[in-house]
């Protein structure tokens, strides 16, 4: 296994709400997750699909509780205010794939 192919995905599941508020961001959010941005992007883990941001080699973990935070704060933003718990933020380790919507 190649691990420096590897990354750290910090995100949260797409649910049949969550995409539902995708296709339909609160206006001027889209910018927060399209293919073009270094905020948030879409990939795949299996037959799942998560939302959330890679983290740099090298990331301290001192500001893990930060990226979560800052991805829970980017979708309820995204979502119109509704609710993310924290327990629904996930890490992975993967090889960067991203996927249209």
């Amino acid at each position: 296994m190649d691990q420096a192919a590897k990354h750290l995905f910090v995100g949260i599941k797409i649910t049949r709400a969550l995409q539902e508020d995708l296709d339909n961001p609160a206006p001027g959010m889209k910018q927060y997750f399209d293919a073009s941005n270094d905020y948030l992007q879409i990939v795949e883990f299996g037959e799942s699909k998560f939302i959330g941001r890679y983290l740099s080699d090298g990331f301290p973990v001192a500001n893990m509780g930060d990226v979560s935070r800052n991805v829970c704060s980017i979708l309820k933003l995204i979502t119109r205010g509704k609710r993310i718990e924290d327990n629904d933020v996930q890490i992975f380790s993967s090889q960067p794939t991203s996927v249209s919507l």
